[in-house]
């Protein structure tokens, strides 16, 4: 019933809508979800897209988003955590984390992703609180609040991104709080995550993201501050972030 749900929504209805059922380790999330495809077909973003604007990657599935998700499935509840999806776009890692119990804030420069992010979520949420939204520019603005777990990804893949990515980190990570940035191994990403591990303690690893009948293989690093802040993570990133595919650093 997640498609007849959100046609009630005004702001959902305006597109062609379609559901994705989403495995995420025995659970099975129903998100109501734009038809990228549709959109794309009918030209809104062109024209603004041709004056320079970037195109709407909000209304995509990623797959380094499908991968964090699924990596915080494995962390386990996340009951009284405060999660910040940052740039989050429909808000695949923000919803999982929510139907994991996390408090959970959307931030974003699309009202329209907010709107989609925000529904999901408020159907799956566990948490007392009921996830919001911030319509922020974070290359711009800083978003307010602090947050025990901040999500990236795959939103450091242009430099210009670098400096601003710092800057949000510095004002929205609470003490002892982790970081967790996930990108398909991006150029643009491993210099940033090159930049990230001289000033935060770092847990990586590579994993395949099954996702749309493909297979993309996704870098996932948690950070923080201090060494003893990732040990609470080290099972859930698992044997690998010692082994071929990762590190520890």
């Amino acid at each position: 019933m997640t498609v007849p749900e959100a046609i009630q929504h005004p702001a959902l209805r305006r597109y062609a809508l379609r559901c994705l059922r989403l495995p995420l380790g025995s659970a099975v999330l129903p998100l109501a979800l734009p038809d990228a495809g549709d959109w794309r077909r009918r030209g809104h973003w062109a024209a603004a897209t041709e004056r320079g604007a970037e195109p709407p990657y909000w209304v995509q599935v990623w797959p380094a988003s499908v991968a964090l998700a699924r990596l915080l499935w494995r962390f386990g509840q996340l009951t009284d955590r405060r999660v910040l999806d940052l740039g989050c776009g429909l808000g695949i890692p923000g919803i999982a984390a929510a139907r994991l119990g996390a408090s959970v804030t959307f931030a974003d420069r699309e009202q329209d992703a907010l709107h989609f992010a925000q529904w999901n979520a408020r159907r799956m949420s566990i948490a007392a609180a009921p996830p919001a939204t911030q319509l922020v520019d974070w290359s711009r603005d800083v978003v307010a609040g602090r947050f025990d777990l901040v999500l990236l990804a795959d939103v450091s893949y242009r430099a210009p991104h670098h400096a601003p990515l710092r800057r949000q980190l510095e004002h929205a990570l609470a003490e002892q709080g982790c970081i967790v940035h996930a990108d398909p191994m991006r150029a643009e990403s491993g210099v940033f995550l090159t930049q990230l591990k001289k000033d935060f303690a770092t847990l990586e690893t590579t994993r395949a993201a099954h996702f749309g009948g493909k297979r993309v293989d996704v870098r996932l690093v948690v950070a923080a501050r201090e060494r003893c802040d990732l040990a609470q993570w080290t099972g859930a990133i698992g044997p690998a972030s010692r082994g071929a595919h990762g590190e520890a650093s």
